[in-house]
């Protein structure tokens, strides 16, 4: 008996003989689930450069305008022009996989390489088909305006029709023959020394005919790589019937000889797409070791009889004598050995009929299934439009047909090796191929390819997209946001101002503009942050980072240097308020970090931030009513900031739904993880510093950062405790909970440096 698989240890195993030696295929290794959804939550967002696009779409409409026309078509080179451009288009594709595979080393990301190349593949794809759509439509324009032309148009646009398939065919081949030719150039190795695979998509897949053709069962295009093999049929040889019964003599084959299957070993292909099945019997090298006799015979005749090679061989030759009379015996059984030759004959009288009668025809005169003067018929309409004689001047007839035909009947009773072990072969390919090709098809629908300058940028600002381009193209566009920050600014009194300022007939606008917001945007680009809401009462602020700029990574002091330098602006302002007796501006300020990318929609042109950060910093910067009430007149206090939590048995619940809640009258509340970051930004000081009225030392840390101009500035935060609300007494108990000031106050900032910090 045969182990093929693992079986059960109750079942009692022979030793398996190595005479015949078989591979395991399993479904190739890509796998887009892993990479972030794009702008639909469905599909994977890919962009490739503009540059090659181009190229490639022109390239296209040039490919299919040479092979369409009368002086150039299926059997002559592309014209110069063309040939410079399939260089060009290989010279940008070779540079972009390079930039891939670079840029995937660090953390070999193989499926960042696949995607570019699985979304090459479908906008080749798509870009011929609908070149060839535009192509028709133009002919048919120029068809209908210019009567003078129109008997040529009409011909070639009747040619393209009854040529539509193996034209798709031929342009998509030259350009995957050029896609080819790169995975095999140096590259190769460049990728296996990188990320330690010769090939991040199988060769048998680049090199697919059914990949490249518009319809995988054309007669011309099966005849040209498999063999002639009807989809649907009503006798046994059509695909489906010859798919089961060629299973079922190769799994007999498997359990009545000695072979071996070996297992896959460090192999880019792994079993992940269920719904499409690969087996050892979808390897066509697998049906070289079972039925290859006369390769064997021919080693064997080179042997010493006399030595052990040669005794494993007349094993393995008796092994695979014994496989091929089983196939032979079964197909002989299913009726369809005749059909087999006489698909294999169809190729050959296809082109001694000088490709005027129609493979499907030719195929079933042969089978017998139609009659040979129904070729002959359609043989002589066809000479009556385009007479036709050989090279000998010999007028073509259908005899040749009928010798053929009664040739086969012959030799179908009793099929060489040769036969049986070409139909294996070709019928296996194919079945791979077709297997191979509906995976492919699979994948590229992960695959959203992006062209729309719109869903580009949508997709880009929420790291979304996955962009390839050559080197140097494009820079600014791949830069990706690596965390953010947000500034909440809280302004109040503004409105209480307006009226007054109206009140006096004095223009609210302009004040406004003078004494607070032009002096904000000129910090805003000082401290490189952006604009995300500046209206009335609301000022938030965003600080981002981007990968590829560490020496820019200061994005929390500069956000604290930011807040500082608002206050002051606030200040001024209400120096001028109290000269000119109107209401005073007050500011609470919060900042708030995220070790991530914010979400960006688009109103039109403009972009609209989604962050948990904006309504964590929004928390920071209020002020409770209670506590403001409490400590507004309190001249003497060093803080403005103050985060107090609810006794367990206070029914006070806290504002906007916290269980805490603070005081932040112009002061600014740094976050925890905020803090957190600054640590990672700047080497900080630590100090601790008895501030009067407290019993106990309080910390503080100072660092300097430059902004965006290289200026240095200070930063000192003020690490506090949150301390349990009191309602009817101020002795408020510590707790551990820690919170974080931007320290602004003078009196502490001057005492920080007289002590040599």
């Amino acid at each position: 008996m045969l182990n093929i698989f693992k079986t059960k240890p109750s079942i009692q195993q022979s030793p398996i003989l190595d005479k015949l030696v078989v591979q395991q295929l399993c479904h190739p290794d890509i796998d887009f689930s892993n990479l972030p959804k794009g702008i639909d939550n469905v599909h994977v967002d890919v962009h490739i450069s503009p540059h090659f696009t181009q190229l490639t779409a022109t390239l296209i409409v040039d490919l299919i305008d040479e092979r369409s026309s009368s002086k150039r078509r299926f059997n002559d080179k592309p014209s110069k022009q063309v040939c410079s451009k399939l260089d060009d288009f290989n010279g940008s594709y070779s540079q972009i996989l390079k930039a891939a595979i670079h840029n995937s080393k660090e953390d070999k990301r193989i499926d960042h390489v696949q995607l570019f190349q699985i979304a090459t593949i479908k906008f080749i794809l798509q870009t011929v088909q609908s070149s060839l759509l535009k192509l028709l439509q133009n002919l048919r324009l120029k068809a209908s305006k210019n009567s003078a032309i129109k008997l040529e148009l009409s011909e070639r646009i009747t040619w393209i029709n009854q040529n539509k398939n193996n034209l798709l065919h031929q342009v998509t081949n030259e350009l995957f023959a050029q896609l080819l030719w790169v995975e095999m150039s140096p590259l190769s190795k460049l990728r296996e020394s990188l990320l330690g695979l010769a090939w991040t998509i199988p060769k048998e897949v680049l090199a697919n005919p059914l990949l490249q053709s518009p319809n995988t069962n054309d007669d011309e295009m099966m005849m040209s790589n498999y063999i002639l093999v009807p989809q649907l049929s009503d006798n046994n040889y059509n695909f489906k019937k010859l798919n089961i019964l060629i299973e079922g003599l190769l799994e007999n084959i498997a359990t009545t000889y000695q072979i071996k299957i070996n297992p896959v070993k460090e192999t880019p292909f792994i079993d992940n797409t269920p719904e499409i099945c690969f087996s050892w019997q979808d390897i066509p090298a697998n049906m070289e070791e079972l039925f290859a006799v006369e390769n064997t015979q021919q080693v064997l005749e080179l042997e010493d009889k006399s030595s052990e090679q040669y005794a494993i061989l007349t094993d393995k030759l008796k092994s695979q004598q014994q496989a091929c009379k089983i196939l032979d015996h079964g197909l002989q059984q299913a009726k369809v050995m005749l059909h087999i030759l006489a698909a294999y004959e169809t190729t050959y009288l296809y082109e001694f009929y000088l490709k005027l009668i129609k493979p499907d025809l030719i195929y079933l005169a042969l089978c017998g299934e139609i009659d040979d003067d129904v070729i002959a018929r359609k043989l002589q309409n066809q000479l009556r439009i385009r007479p036709l004689r050989y090279s000998d001047n010999k007028s073509i007839s259908i005899n040749k047909l009928k010798q053929t035909k009664k040739h086969l009947q012959q030799v179908a009773r009793k099929p060489d090796y040769s036969t049986l072990r070409r139909f294996i072969i070709d019928f296996i390919t194919y079945r791979r191929d077709l297997k191979y090709c509906d995976f492919i098809h699979n994948v590229m629908g992960q695959i959203n390819f992006l062209i729309d300058d719109a869903d580009v940028q949508l997709s880009r600002s929420n790291n979304m997209l996955h962009e390839y381009f050559e080197p140097g193209e494009h820079k600014n566009s791949t830069e990706s946001i690596r965390c953010h920050v947000i500034l909440k600014a809280d302004l109040r009194g503004s409105t209480t101002m307006t009226d007054e300022l109206f009140r006096r007939g004095l223009n609210p606008a302009t004040h406004f503009s003078r004494n607070f917001f032009n002096p904000i945007n000129q910090l805003i680009e000082t401290f490189g942050a952006e604009k995300v809401f500046i209206e009335g009462d609301a000022v938030i602020l965003s600080l981002f980072e981007y990968h590829k700029t560490p020496d820019q990574w200061l994005a929390v002091a500069r956000a604290c240097g930011l807040a500082n330098n608002m206050l002051q602006v606030v200040n001024k302002q209400n120096e001028i308020s109290r000269k000119y007796e109107l209401p005073e501006l007050e500011l609470g300020i919060g900042i708030c970090y995220l070790p991530e990318s914010p979400k960006f929609l688009y109103d039109g042109k403009h972009r609209i931030m989604i962050s948990p950060a904006i309504g964590n910093a929004d928390r920071l910067s209020s002020c409770s009513w209670k506590l403001r009430k409490k400590y507004a007149n309190k001249t003497d206090l060093l803080t403005n900031v103050m985060v107090f939590q609810q006794a367990a048995d206070d029914a006070f619940k806290g504002e906007k739904g916290m269980t805490t809640f603070r005081y932040n009258l112009n002061g600014v509340e740094l976050g925890a993880e905020a803090f957190h970051k600054l640590h990672n930004e700047m080497a900080l000081r630590h100090i601790k510093i008895r501030l009067p009225n407290d019993n106990y030392k309080t910390s503080f840390y100072a660092g300097y950062y430059p902004d965006v101009q290289g200026n240095s500035h200070e930063v000192v935060i003020r690490e506090g405790k949150v301390k349990i609300w009191q309602e009817e007494h101020e002795d408020y108990p510590l707790t551990e909970t820690k919170y974080y000031e931007v320290v602004t106050n003078r009196k502490i900032l001057n005492t920080i440096k007289k002590l040599g910090f």
